[in-house]
This record gives structure tokens, C-alpha cells and sequence, in this order.
């Protein structure tokens, strides 16, 4: 069985992918997303009112306040980039009544792949607004600052811990061969919660900024599949592991 971990908006529904695809798992919530309405509302309204080269959306929870405001903008239409499908997709159904819209995602899911895009590197981005949530992809705005590029970030949701994490089914230690993390905050909040008994696992997360991270706190087997989504850990999964 695999231990995989999800804030609880995905949760149901990444437990049904690993269950469809054959793959015994148990899902656990250790956080759930809380709107920031005020950021929302700031950051719909910059948008709307400003004319920026490029959009960065850091997740499925970033994109609601983008769609608000390119609704109402009478601006050139920015490049929108969207980290991650599932994102992406959100963006294209709430933004199809502006067909010129254009929407890319990066090769690699990760800050880093963020920045290496030729789109962003260009001498006409001058003026990025980065969409995302509380205390999440800092290193983004770092170094397209450091590039010479104005930038503004919204911070429209925040992750808030649970007080007792959520199971899709009940799971024995015993019975765990595997833990997949898709982000550093559940995967520390795992381990706050289980101890060292997680740390002989092998692991699987989605950035190498992760799977170092879990190297410094004593995990020695660490992979990671450069895509969050999942259908990309499953295939991952399928590909490398016993299962």
C-alpha cells in the first residue's frame, strides 16, 4: 500500500485516480485551502486595472481572481502561465470567452522550471503578477527580480493544518511501502506526526527543493516525478515501483 498526501479539496479525488488505476493507496489530508477573500479581491482588481506582460498561476486555487479580472480588463491580453494541468485547464474553461488568451505551462512543475522559460526571459516581460498562495513559490519572485523584472504578487489562499489529519480508508504503518508527497508542508506535517517511523520509507515528491528538504530531515530514499498530477504519479508509480 502506498501513503499519499493531498490537501483535502483534492483528496477524494486523487484517492479515485489511485483506486481506478489499480494502485492500492490510502490518501491523507494534513491541511486544507482557505480562500483569502481580500487578496482575491486585490488581486482581481490589479488585473482588471493594470496592463502587465505575463501571469503566473501557481495553482488550481489561484485561478479564480485571474479569470475576474481579465474579464473586466480592457488591456492587451498578458501571457498566462499555469503551473500544472489541472491549472491549466481551470483557466482555459473560465477564460473562453477571450479566445486570443494564451495559456503555456512549463516543461517542469517547479519554481525553477518557472524561471527557466524562454517566454519569461524575454526583454518585453517586464511586468510579472504572480498569483498564489501564503508562504508558497517565494523563489519565484526572487529571481525574477533579480532579472530586472517588476513584479507583484497575491497571496489568495492559505493552507491551514488540520488538527487531525483525514484518511480516505483506515491503513496499518505496517502495510505502507511507499509515500508520495506533493508538497514540503504535508510532507513535514507527516512527519510531525508519525516520527522517525516514516523516515526508513521510500519517498516520491514533485520538486527536487522537496526531496532535499526530506534529505535533511533523515529520509535517504527520495525520487521525484517532475509533474504534480495525478496521472503523472501514477504512471511514475507504475513505471518504478512495487506496488
Amino acid at each position: 500500500m502506498l501513503l499519499f498526501t493531498r490537501p483535502l479539496p483534492k483528496l477524494k479525488a486523487s484517492a479515485s485516480a489511485f483506486e481506478q488505476a489499480g494502485i492500492n493507496a490510502v490518501g491523507v489530508a494534513t491541511s486544507d485551502i482557505i480562500k483569502i477573500s481580500s487578496e482575491q479581491k486585490a488581486a482581481a482588481d490589479y488585473l482588471a486595472s493594470n496592463s502587465v506582460n505575463a501571469i503566473i498561476v501557481t495553482s488550481v486555487y489561484a485561478v479564480e481572481p485571474v479569470i475576474s479580472g481579465l474579464r473586466e480588463s480592457a488591456s492587451p491580453l498578458p501571457l498566462i502561465v499555469a503551473v500544472g494541468d489541472a491549472t491549466a485547464r481551470k483557466l482555459q474553461a473560465g477564460l473562453e470567452a477571450l479566445p486570443s488568451v494564451q495559456i503555456v505551462t512549463p516543461k517542469n512543475h517547479t519554481s525553477e522550471g518557472i524561471l527557466a522559460m524562454h517566454q519569461l526571459n524575454e526583454a518585453n516581460c517586464q511586468h510579472v503578477v504572480i498569483i498564489k498562495g501564503e508562504g508558497g513559490r517565494d523563489a519565484i519572485a526572487k529571481g525574477l527580480d533579480e532579472k530586472g523584472t517588476l513584479v507583484n504578487s497575491f497571496c489568495v489562499y492559505k493552507r491551514e493544518q488540520l488538527v487531525r489529519p483525514i484518511y480516505t480508508k483506515r491503513w496499518k504503518m505496517g502495510e505502507v511501502s511507499g509515500i508520495i508527497a506533493t508538497s514540503e508542508a504535508m510532507a513535514l506535517q507527516l512527519i510531525e506526526q508519525f516520527g522517525h517511523a516514516l523516515l526508513t520509507f521510500k519517498w516520491l515528491t514533485v520538486s527536487d527543493r522537496i526531496a532535499l528538504t526530506l534529505n535533511s530531515k533523515g529520509v535517504k530514499e527520495v525520487a521525484v516525478c517532475q509533474r504534480a498530477t495525478d496521472q503523472a504519479l501514477i504512471a511514475w508509480v507504475k513505471d518504478n515501483w512495487e506496488y
